[in-house]
């Protein structure tokens, strides 16, 4: 299991977090109170950073390095994303509260950052209108997710043949 760290180096972190879709939108102060609770990690190339069916407990981002993620089943395994710097992930698993759904495995090593699901219920009970603003913006990253995902579904069925 991956150990997270806090972040002293708040000037290189809110370059990341400012280009992710889920933090767009955010003034300094609520940029401020999100950079207060977000932790950092290291992985090493292969590492797994979590394996489907793991209860899920942070939204993940990548800060260097590159993360696979590989969905499987029925003996089946496919390679759903590469995620790269400023890619964001597992915000379906934890908003959902269900069990991660696919592994994400480093591809080579790199850095994260990670918001935990006990910093959101913090910034729930100190700002609430960010909390608001923050899940608004989760649930349109997801809703964008939800469409990319239906038209390779709608591709792959019209080449099927």
């Amino acid at each position: 299991m991956m150990s997270f760290s806090p972040v002293y180096n708040f000037r290189s972190v809110k370059s990341v977090l400012s280009r992710i879709a889920i933090f767009g939108g955010l003034d300094d102060t609520q940029l401020k109170v999100i950079l207060s609770r977000v932790r950092h990690g290291l992985f090493k190339t292969h590492e797994v950073i979590f394996d489907k069916g793991d209860e899920p407990d942070y939204i993940y981002i990548v800060k260097k390095g590159k993360i696979s993620l590989l969905i499987s089943g029925d003996n089946v395994t496919v390679k759903k994303k590469i995620l790269k710097p400023g890619d964001c992930f597992g915000l379906a698993s934890l908003i959902a509260i269900h069990k991660h759904t696919a592994t994400a495995t480093a591809i080579e090593k790199g850095e994260i950052l990670v918001l935990s699901r006990r910093a959101l219920i913090e910034i729930h009970k100190v700002d609430i209108k960010l909390f608001a603003l923050l899940m608004m913006n989760i649930a349109r990253e997801l809703a964008r997710r939800l469409q990319l995902t239906d038209n390779i579904l709608l591709h792959y069925l019209a080449n099927k043949d």
